[in-house]
C-alpha cells in the first residue's frame, strides 16, 4: 500500500495527510482496499477511491461502510469491468427475499445498520433457491451478477460467496447510469 500511495500526485498525498490519521488510520485505509480486492474490484482508480474515502470517513468509521460508499463512487468502473462491453446481465432477489433481508437488518437510533440477524433456516432456504437459480443460468452459459438492495448487499454477498465465491453481488445503486442491463431472472 505504501508503494501505491508514494506514487500518487502531490495533491492526493495531501489528501491522505488530511484523512490519515485524523479520520482513519493507514491500516483502516488498507482494510478498505483489501475489502474491495476481496470482491475482485480493481483499485486501479486509486484517485477516485481516495476521494470517496475522504468524503465518508469524517462521518463513518467502519471499513465495511466506507467500502459501500466507495463502491457507489466507482460504480461506472465496476459495471464496465463486469459487462465487458456487453449488456450487464443481472439476477435480482425476489420481493420475498428483499423483504426478508430488509426486516433482519438491525438499526441504531440514527437508522444506521448495526447488525444482520437472520434465522439460519431462512439462510438455508435462500441458499437453496439461490443455488437453483444460479445453476440454471450457469448451465446456460450466462455470466451475470446478483443485484440486491444497497443496505442488504454486503449480507447477501456474505451468503452468496460461500456457495459461489466468484459471483459478483451489486446493489441497485451500483448499476451506473448509461449501463445497458438485461434481467435474466430472480431468486424467488
Amino acid at each position: 500500500m505504501r508503494k501505491l500511495l508514494d506514487r500518487l500526485d502531490p495533491e492526493y498525498k495531501r489528501l491522505i495527510e488530511d484523512i490519515c490519521p485524523s479520520h482513519t488510520s493507514y491500516s483502516g485505509l488498507q482494510a478498505v482496499l483489501k475489502l474491495l480486492l476481496a470482491e475482485r474490484v480493481s483499485i486501479r482508480n486509486l484517485h477516485l477511491i481516495l476521494e470517496a474515502v475522504a468524503e465518508i470517513v469524517p462521518d463513518v468509521r467502519r471499513s465495511e461502510q466506507v467500502v459501500e460508499h466507495v463502491r457507489l463512487r466507482i460504480a461506472q468502473q465496476i459495471c464496465g469491468d463486469l459487462a465487458a462491453g456487453e449488456p450487464l446481465k443481472i439476477m435480482r432477489l425476489g420481493n420475498r427475499w428483499d423483504l426478508a433481508f430488509h426486516q433482519n437488518l438491525k438499526r441504531d437510533n440514527k437508522g444506521e445498520v448495526t447488525e444482520f440477524d437472520i434465522d439460519p433456516q431462512l439462510v438455508e432456504q435462500f441458499g437453496a433457491e439461490l443455488t437453483k437459480a444460479v445453476r440454471t443460468q450457469m448451465d446456460a452459459g450466462n455470466k451475470f451478477v446478483v443485484v440486491a438492495a444497497s443496505e442488504a448487499r454486503p449480507y447477501v454477498r456474505m451468503i452468496v460467496e460461500r456457495m459461489f465465491p466468484t459471483l459478483p453481488v451489486l446493489s441497485h445503486l451500483e448499476i451506473a447510469r448509461g449501463v445497458e442491463v438485461t434481467s435474466i431472472g430472480n431468486v424467488s
